[in-house]
């Protein structure tokens, strides 16, 4: 089947939609902390093209791509990701693309090799899976080692555990990672998770903005350094956990990328707990 069809046929593009996974089978696809959306310059870094022609790819194709879940955000929604520092202080709005309008534009984009290769991925799932399903399917299960699989997922939660992640969330991030590594979807596992702290946490802005008076996050950060909670480190230039803030606290595991070097890196901001504001007063 033509690749090119994928370009010209709309129908065809929307019976392939779900087929995500083909993304992580042609190259690493780096996301967001949420680890469902990535935004345009990321969009063009996996598709190794401007971050221009993505742009341009949006605009003459928005309502196709918004059916995928494309969209804008600011406000509250946006201050999230800056507190993450994966975006910019001052962006006063940010296009955040989900897997499959990520895939939507491998259909779309004709000037890019990676965005070529999805669409042979794409047409040769669908060649094969309207002749063969089941034995697709079969040969697919067994060329994956589940044991390997569940070996690394053990391996990847320790690590998390030995940071001081909860057991919730060192399973979660074990689970992405493996996905990534192994090009395996383990979505469902990921939401039957019972995390031990599913109490609802709090970035120190949205602290400070339900104390009476309210009070900046740098005041709220102050308080927790004076309660003994957190202290500063100079050499990462962010705010640690002591052992007493721990029971106040989680750890989220963040991505961040970064474009001038086209790679991404993890780091950890905490998240309080409500319990907290009684240490402040």
């Amino acid at each position: 089947m033509n690749t090119d069809l994928l370009l010209e046929v709309r129908e065809l593009r929307d019976r392939l939609a779900d087929r995500t996974d083909v993304l992580e089978k042609v190259k690493a696809l780096v996301l967001l902390p949420d680890d469902l959306h990535a935004t345009v310059a990321m969009v063009a870094s996996y598709y190794e093209v401007p971050k221009k022609a993505i742009d341009s790819l949006i605009l003459d194709h928005r309502d196709e791509l918004e059916q995928d879940g494309l969209r804008t955000i600011s406000g509250a929604e946006l201050i999230s990701f800056k507190e993450m520092g994966v975006v910019p202080k001052n962006t006063a709005a940010l296009t955040i693309v989900p897997r499959r309008a990520i895939l939507r534009i491998g259909m779309l984009l004709r000037d890019s090799h990676v965005a070529k290769t999805v669409r042979s991925y794409l047409l040769n799932v669908e060649e094969e899976a309207r002749v063969e399903a089941p034995q697709v399917i079969d040969r697919a299960v067994k060329r994956i080692s589940w044991r390997e699989v569940y070996s690394t997922v053990n391996y990847k939660k320790k690590l998390g555990k030995l940071i001081g992640l909860s057991d919730g969330t060192a399973t979660l991030l074990a689970l992405s990672h493996t996905e990534r590594e192994f090009g395996v979807d383990l979505s469902e596992y990921k939401r039957h998770i019972r995390d031990d702290d599913l109490d609802e946490t709090f970035s120190p802005t949205e602290l400070g903005k339900r104390m009476s008076p309210p009070v900046s996050a740098q005041r709220v950060n102050r308080m927790l350094e004076d309660a003994g909670l957190q202290q500063w480190d100079e050499k990462s230039k962010s705010w640690v956990l002591t052992d007493a803030g721990k029971p106040y606290a989680k750890l989220l595991p963040v991505e961040v990328f970064h474009p001038d070097k086209n790679v991404s890196t993890t780091k950890y901001v905490i998240r309080w707990r409500l319990s907290v504001l009684k240490e402040l007063k």
